[in-house]
């Protein structure tokens, strides 16, 4: 952990301007930000909380971008609910997008919502056939949200390997200020995301405190 920790440490004040990506070859990916995770429900959590402001400015500022605002939604007998406790089930506010998103400044040039039934965006059919459509064309993928440790890492490793996979050069990149994770028995948020965060530098995933 203390590599981890070094890591952090090195990452804080780094920043990446918005206006170095071509607009037209960016996303913006925002992972579980729905209110069974920030605001009410079995799995949401103040630290999750602590991140609502920081992801509505940088949607604000990449106003008129392609995005993909991803939304977990289960049946009642959801193969999850065998190891997490019932949450976002569909039908119910939690799988509600948070109202501080569900704005004029998520009108991108493209916006698309994903429903997902598992931890890993990355298998949801919407995505893949976003992914279809876009690759080509979308260099760079801002990755957003929560949890850090599980939905957003998932996520984003599947994807740096994708691209990997078929040998193409694409910037996969997390601000830290834009995500974060849950604290909750031997869950230590801190630890949690610190590990996530050194997980994903060590796996070629572009780590900046934030995007200005």
């Amino acid at each position: 952990m203390d590599a981890a920790k070094k890591m952090e440490q090195e990452l804080r004040g780094t920043t990446l301007e918005l206006e170095s990506l071509e607009k037209k070859k960016t996303a913006l990916f925002v992972v579980d930000m729905v209110v069974g995770f920030v605001y009410s429900g079995a799995l949401s959590s103040p630290r999750v909380a602590s991140i609502v402001d920081n992801i509505a400015e940088l949607n604000k500022k990449t106003s008129g971008y392609k995005k993909i605002f991803f939304l977990d939604s289960h049946e009642n007998d959801s193969q999850e609910f065998r190891y997490f406790p019932p949450h976002c089930v569909s039908g119910t506010e939690e799988t509600a997008l948070i109202q501080e998103l569900d704005n004029e400044d998520s009108k991108g040039l493209e916006t698309v919502y994903a429903e997902k039934n598992s931890t890993n965006g990355f298998h949801s059919a919407v995505f893949k056939e976003w992914l279809a459509k876009n690759e080509e064309e979308v260099d760079n993928y801002i990755i957003t949200g929560c949890v850090t440790d599980i939905c957003v890492l998932q996520f984003a490793l599947s994807l740096k390997s994708y691209f990997n996979e078929i040998n193409k050069n694409k910037r996969v990149i997390i601000p830290m200020n834009c995500v974060q994770t849950y604290d909750g028995g031997a869950h230590d948020g801190y630890l949690m995301n610190l590990f996530a965060l050194y997980n994903m530098h060590n796996s070629g995933i572009e780590i900046v405190e934030k995007i200005i």
